[in-house]
Order: C-alpha cells, then structure tokens, then sequence
C-alpha cells in the first residue's frame, strides 16, 4: 500500500516543520521569542466513506425552553439528515438535555429498525426545562465510552453537542469543562460543539471543544444548523490527523505561552500543546512564546519536540522527533543585528493578534472590562514593535490601538460573539461553516468600532 496515494486507507504522515523567528537570545535575560510549528495534515482519501473505520456518532440536543419553535424543528431536521448520510455499519447515540437528561438511543447500529427508532426517537423531541449543558454533554461522552471500552479503536467516535443557552444549572465554568473534556479527550472521547443563535456561552463551547479535541462552529439562525451539522460531520469524516500533540523539552527556566485557545500543558520538563484534529489538506499554525532566563554570551541552547497523532482512519497512532532548535546568547547589538524571516515573523503576527482580540475579549465578557482593557493595551506595546516591518503589522496594530479602549464596555452579545469566532477561527485556520459569511475578524472589529459613533 502506498501511503502516499489519497485513495490508501492509510494517509501519509504529516507535514511538519518548526522554526524560531530568531536565534540570538540577550544574555541579560527576558528575551522573547517565538517558536513556529507548521503542521499540513495529508489529503482524505477520495472515498473515505469506503475506507473509514464504522462511526459512533453521539448527537447531544438541547431542547430547553429557549430552544422552542424554529429552533428545535431546524435542531430536528438537522439530526435527521445527519442520520440519514450516515452508513450501515455507523451507530448513533442521541441525547436531550434541559433540566433533566434523556438518552434515547444508546450506540444504536444504523440497520434498517435501528434508523426507525433513532428517527423517532428525533421526532419526538420537545422542549422542557432550563439548561443543564454539562449533564447532557457528558451523558452522550459516557455512551461513547461504554461503547469504546467494548470495541476499542475497532470504531472512531466522535461527540457533538448542540445547544443555544447559556449553561444555568449543573457545571457552568469553562475551566472545569475544558478539564473534564480534558481528561475525556485522553480517554479517547472527542467533542465539537454548535452554538446556535446570539445567547449561548462561545466561553464555554469553546472550553468543550477546545480541551475536547474538537471543533467550535456557530449557526446564527435557524435555517444555518442542518448546514453547520452536517459540515461537522463532514469534517469528522475528512480528519486525517486526530489528536495532534506537540512536546516540547525547554532549557531549564525557559517559560512557555502558546497564541490561542489550543490547551497547553505545562510539565516539570517542558510543555505539551494539544492540537486536535486536521482536516485532510489543511494547515494549522501553532506559535509559543517563549521568555529565556540570563545566561552567558556564547551559551547554547537546545529544544526537542516529539509530535504524536492518530490516523483516525486506521485507528493508528503515530509519533515523529522534529528536528532540534538551537539558540545562543549574545549581547544586545547581536540581538539587533540578526535578521528576520518576514515569512516567519507574520505568522506570529497573524496568531499573536487574534490571540490578543480573543482573550481581551473573553475577559470583557466575564465583566472584567479594566482587565480587557489593560490586557489589549499592554500586548500592543510589544505588538506594535514586534509587527512594525512585516507586510500588513502595522494595520493590525492600529486595529488593535482602537480595540483596547472598546474592552473598557460591556458589548452585546452578538457582536462579542462574531468577535470571539472570527478570532478562534483565525487561529485555527479554520473556515467558518455559516452560509452567510460575516466576513473576516477585521470585518467584525471594525464593526465594534462603528458601533460606539454618532
């Protein structure tokens, strides 16, 4: 079998590279710098419906009462459709969340009856209650693991939660939601999750799919949710790099930060940074920045980095050592004189601004409006320096001088919503699946800025 041919069941290993913007480190200490890693998943096979390994989808539906009209008809025609493209060998859990929880269908084989009994079950639902997000969540995760410890990697599986309110009763932090997903994620349970509309928590979907292994997507109206879903399960069945984890062993007194929301896991010897899933052909971008401790002109230093991933394909794990990174100290003059790969240097500026929008962002949205504030206006001191010569720098900076002042207000709901997903999506490089395009993240910023003229 050849690994390179698309139509093999077994895709290619992915492309990786790693690279730091600058090798000369200031032996006073406090130098910054930034580590790239590229990552090109290999192409899906031309049929992967053919070759894929069978598929547990678990289908979690909030049926609040927020949820009623529209909403839940489009909720019901969307699981209906995603049933109905799975295959005969598929299985489907089905779960509604308000107050209470029901599981319907429990990893229900898509033969003849079990399609009749799922799409019932779809049929039947109402809505009822409040919002219990994490109780429905982690319902259709334990349907997931039951089946998992039965079959093991015989099966891929794969969770997506639906749902338009904000989580009001049961686990509502996204801190101990994303370490839930976590620990899930490690146990091989994935999630994705689907917002729908203007009044649910993009902080705690986001933590659930984030920390998951998964993927966020948002449908604003009704008539977006069979669409969004079913490119969800699109792109579940085009992933050819599941679980992507890169590790890092760092010099001692290194510290690590990564641009973005990817979970990054902190050890006594370096740090991990959990990717999750690629489609096939599509690239991601990770960038850390990393601050080094005083050492003596001349020093050298050394980072490893081992990546791992499965092919979801086959099931398989994998596991390649990236060639090593190496720095040196030098004086302040050497630091200055080293040139700059431009090429390098804006893909850091690309993820270092959404990260900066993203996070002031969130913490706008948790109340906190002088932390938003003095968050954007601190990292645009070093933005705007750091981003001056590199080919479009210095209108993001600009965007970003007349974003730090609008964190110093509350903003509505939808406009820190469409800000919080075109900024997660950049990071990602991700598409929205929307069939209305909002447009880019400068789109949605600049639209924030209008929003406070005469």
């Amino acid at each position: 079998m050849n690994p390179n041919d698309p139509s093999s069941a077994a895709p290619a290993a992915p492309r990786l590279s790693l690279a730091i913007d600058r090798a000369v480190i200031r032996h006073r200490g406090e130098s910054v710098r930034h580590l790239v890693c590229t990552v090109e998943a290999p192409p899906a096979p031309v049929d992967p419906a053919r070759l894929r390994l069978p598929l547990h989808l678990a289908l979690v539906l909030d049926v609040s009462g927020s949820m009623s009209g529209g909403r839940l008809r489009a909720a019901r025609t969307a699981a209906a459709q995603v049933v109905a493209s799975l295959g005969d060998g598929d299985r489907v859990s089905l779960v509604s969340f308000a107050t209470d929880v029901v599981l319907h269908a429990d990893a229900a084989l898509l033969d003849a009856d079990g399609r009749a009994r799922v799409g019932a079950a779809i049929a039947g639902l109402s809505t009822r209650g409040a919002t219990d997000l994490a109780a429905g969540w982690l319902a259709g995760c334990e349907a997931v693991a039951r089946r998992l410890a039965e079959v093991g990697d015989a099966e891929r599986s794969h969770v997506v939660v639906l749902s338009d309110g904000r989580a009001n009763e049961g686990i509502v932090d996204p801190g101990e939601l994303a370490r839930h997903a976590g620990e899930l994620r490690e146990r091989g349970v994935r999630t994705s999750t689907v917002g729908i509309g203007s009044g649910y928590s993009p902080a705690q979907l986001l933590a659930i799919a984030e920390a998951g292994g998964g993927r966020m997507h948002d449908a604003t109206e009704s008539s977006e949710i069979a669409e969004v879903l079913l490119a969800e399960l699109r792109d579940a069945l085009a992933t050819t790099v599941d679980g992507f984890e890169l590790a890092l062993t760092l010099p001692p007194g290194v510290r690590a930060q990564v641009y973005g929301t990817a979970p990054l896991v902190v050890g006594s010897h370096g740090v991990r940074v959990q990717l999750g899933a690629l489609l096939g052909g599509a690239s991601r971008v990770c960038v850390l920045k990393l601050t080094f401790p005083p050492g003596a002109v001349g020093q050298c230093l050394r980072i490893d980095a081992r990546a791992s991933w499965l092919a979801p394909l086959t099931g398989s794990a994998h596991a390649v050592d990236l060639p090593s990174v190496e720095l040196r100290y030098g004086r302040t003059a050497d630091c200055l004189a080293q040139p700059r790969d431009l090429a390098l240097a804006l893909a850091v500026v690309r993820q270092w601004h959404a990260f900066v929008v993203h996070r002031a962002m969130t913490v706008n949205q948790s109340g906190d409006h002088r932390a938003a504030h003095e968050f954007a206006r601190g990292e645009l001191r070093y933005f705007a320096r750091y981003a001056e010569d590199v080919p479009g720098g210095r209108e993001l900076a600009d965007a970003l001088a007349r974003y730090a002042p609008e964190m110093m207000r509350m903003h509505a709901g939808e406009d820190a919503k469409e800000i919080l997903l075109a900024s997660y999506k950049r990071g990602r490089g991700e598409d929205d699946r929307r069939l209305r395009s909002r447009g880019t993240l400068e789109d949605q910023m600049g639209g924030l800025y209008g929003s406070n003229q005469p």
